[in-house]
Order: structure tokens, then sequence, then C-alpha cells
């Protein structure tokens, strides 16, 4: 009976230090990423090249975060990984289609002036949809 009760009790001790073992860190709540998407109207656009960072802005007429962006024009860097889509055929990004940009940054907290350079300067442009009317 004694062998019994020891079995058991190793048996349920192995699984829950097997949990704890393959516990990744996560970051805290405190300031968490975030998906930011702006929409508006698309300038300046740069293609990335395998040497150097491209760039695109945006005048913002929309934020899922922020509506102090709103008539804002922001410039994020691009990567040789950020996904260009276009629509109804389009072939390039010219100045002023309209379009929406994806980016992650830590989520702002309200008070804070320096939004615009801190989310230009630490994010990079991950998704931009151009929206152009043929």
């Amino acid at each position: 009976m004694k062998k019994a009760i020891v079995l058991v009790a190793v048996a349920l001790v192995i699984p829950t230090s097997v949990a704890f073992a393959k516990a990744n860190p996560t970051r805290g709540k405190s300031n968490p990423m975030v998906m930011y998407v702006l929409k508006g109207t698309l300038s300046s656009y740069q293609a990335a090249t395998a040497a150097t960072e491209g760039s695109i802005s945006i005048t913002v007429n929309h934020s899922n975060f922020h509506s102090s962006l709103k008539g804002q024009t922001l410039t994020f860097a691009t990567t040789m990984n950020t996904r260009v889509t276009m629509k109804n055929g389009a072939t390039s990004i010219t100045d002023g289609a309209k379009g929406v940009l994806k980016f992650k940054a830590p989520l702002h907290r309200k008070g804070d002036t320096t939004l615009v350079t801190t989310l230009t300067t630490n994010a990079k442009a991950l998704h931009i949809i151009d929206q152009a009317r043929q």
C-alpha cells in the first residue's frame, strides 16, 4: 500500500514539474505589444532592398488605438519582409492612394507627448495594403 501511495505521489509531481519547465516567460501586461492598423492616404513609398530599408508615409484618417493620430503624417521603415498588397490590379503604390498600414508596437499610454516619435522610430511596417481605384 505504501508503494502505491509513493507511486501516485511521484506520478502527480512529474507532469507538474514538466509543465513548469516548458513555461515560456512572457511580457508583462503593463505595456503589451499590439497591432496598430492605420487607414489613410499613402505617399512616398520606397521599397526596401537587401542593402537598405525602405519607407512609406501615411496621412492618418483612422487609427484603431489613438484618435490623436488623425490628421498626422507618419513615416515608417519598411523591410524585405513587409507585405505589400495591391488592389484592383495596381502594380505600384502611387502618392495619394488610399490604403492601410499595419505594424506592431507597445500600446502607448495616454498623456505621453512623444507618441508619434515613439511609434515611428520603434516600429516597422508589417503590411501595406494599397486600395487604389483603377
